[in-house]
């Protein structure tokens, strides 16, 4: 059986290179029986690649085994003053320690409590305090271009105190008839860091053809939007990663402070060192449970929360930090793989550790061997008190409706698998899989598929996925 899924192997990358030889991947595959241990299928299984977003199994796992399901982050509001009949006569402070999903419900809680209060003034700033994580340096092209411009939102910047995964929506709406300009707002409320420049016009039917890029210039973010959007389209709501996101929390709770009826003298100002010891506590806000993040992390592949995550695990380590390297933070990766390395029945004493480089899999300096994702999968398995939740935050492609829109009848395993993806173009086009599978007999499996595919392949993108599903057909039918 071995040989005859080698020889599958062999056909795939000869009809991936059937025009250029030079497409033919580098692969590290392997199937395994975690119930019954043996294994299913191996091909170059210690060959570590770049494995993009599968990387975020390893956070998930670190998370869940240090602080449980159910751990939550904090997010405070301080004074730095006195209190008057409503009036701050200072500053308030707002201090966010690390919750990667601190949303717009969170920072109306917050603001909810102050009004509660019977807060109506600040007659100083608005400090936004960043102490928690410190100054973060990142090294992923992706995110140093991110400080400057940017035309997407997965390369937003970490921090503790940031807001909305640091990113900005903007809603674009249909105008009354064709030709008309279409509505477009802020979400949800009219930010001062950001302005709104170019335009969209309303087209007869369905379809739309928008461009939005972001442009962090002098403290502003400057979204330019262009394109059409149809008359009988829904709303569309589109967001990009910020140049600050530090700024665009302070501004985002100044707005929110606003629509309560609470009014801000001062400016918005970053602080960086801890918060001092005469600061006195107005309002706390705690996060979803973790188990709800990681969810959020794994299902919609968000590169904020895996680095966020990971910046936290290592504050763990720390009392205070006045600057934090990501590249550094994400070594605490490999003391969860270490950890449940004597639990796999698959590790190998020649086996390489994994290189991590970030939590999120966004830097391509990361490397992962198929054998180092089911030594990690195959210690979940065995812990008792983790297992069906790492389990349960996985994604079953078959229910996916944006999963390629692939016939799970052409398909059966996309129903059978729960699985993490993994997918970048720079330097290298890779396609990952990782993750469980129900088999045949009942028992349970794990699979880690790893695909580096040169650049110059990228005008045959269609034509590599569609031969990599056929791969996998090929290789779950037969185990």
């Amino acid at each position: 059986m071995k040989y005859a899924i080698s020889l599958l192997l062999l056909l795939f990358s000869f009809s991936l290179c059937a025009e250029d030889k030079s497409f033919a991947p580098q692969t590290s595959e392997l199937f395994v029986d975690l119930t019954h241990p043996k294994v299913l299928y191996a091909n170059h299984a210690s060959l570590a690649l770049i494995p993009a977003s599968v990387t975020k199994l390893f956070v998930a796992a670190s998370a869940l085994k240090h602080w449980g399901s159910y751990h939550t982050f904090a997010s405070e509001i301080y004074q730095r003053g006195q209190w008057k009949q409503g009036v701050l006569i200072g500053d308030l402070v707002f201090y966010g320690q690390g919750d990667p999903a601190f949303t717009n419900e969170k920072m109306w809680q917050l603001v909810n409590n102050l009004q509660q209060l019977g807060l109506k003034k600040i007659t100083g700033n608005l400090i936004v305090n960043t102490s928690y994580l410190g100054n973060i340096t990142v090294s992923a092209s992706d995110r140093i271009a991110a400080k400057s411009y940017s035309k997407v939102s997965y390369d937003s910047l970490p921090s503790s105190a940031g807001s909305n995964f640091s990113t900005v929506g903007v809603a674009i709406m249909p105008g009354e008839k064709a030709g008309d300009l279409a509505q477009i707002k802020i979400l949800p409320y009219q930010l001062q860091n950001v302005r709104l420049d170019g335009n969209v016009m309303t087209a007869s039917g369905a379809n739309n053809t928008l461009q939005l890029h972001r442009l962090s210039q002098a403290g502003k973010e400057i979204l330019t939007l262009s394109g059409t959007i149809g008359l009988k389209s829904v709303p569309v709501i589109l967001y990009r990663s910020v140049g600050n996101p530090n700024i665009l929390t302070g501004a985002l709770l100044k707005a929110f402070l606003k629509q309560a009826g609470i009014f801000l003298d001062g400016k918005i100002i970053i602080e960086t060192t801890p918060l001092k010891k005469t600061d006195k506590q107005l309002a706390q806000v705690q996060s979803d449970s973790l188990i709800h993040c990681l969810q959020d992390m794994l299902r919609y592949s968000n590169n904020y929360i895996a680095d966020v995550l990971t910046l936290d695990l290592e504050r763990e380590n720390h009392t205070s930090l006045s600057s934090m390297k990501l590249s550094e933070a994400a070594k605490i990766l490999l003391a969860t793989y270490r950890r449940v390395l004597h639990q796999s029945s698959f590790s190998q004493q020649t086996e390489l550790d994994p290189i991590f480089a970030s939590g999120s899999g966004l830097t391509p300096s990361n490397r992962i061997s198929a054998s180092n994702l089911i030594t990690l999968l195959a210690g979940m398995y065995h812990d008792q008190r983790d297992f069906s939740l790492f389990y349960g935050s996985l994604v079953v492609p078959g229910q996916q409706t944006h999963w390629h829109n692939l016939s799970t009848i052409n398909h059966p395993w996309m129903n059978q698998v729960s699985l993490k993806t993994g997918y970048i173009t720079v330097p290298k086009i890779v396609h990952s899989l990782a993750g469980y599978f129900r088999m045949k007999n009942g028992d349970i499996g794990a699979f880690a598929v790893l695909f580096n595919f040169p650049p110059e392949a990228q005008n045959d993108e269609g034509q590599l996925f569609n031969g990599l599903i056929k791969h996998l057909d090929s290789v779950f039918q037969r185990i």
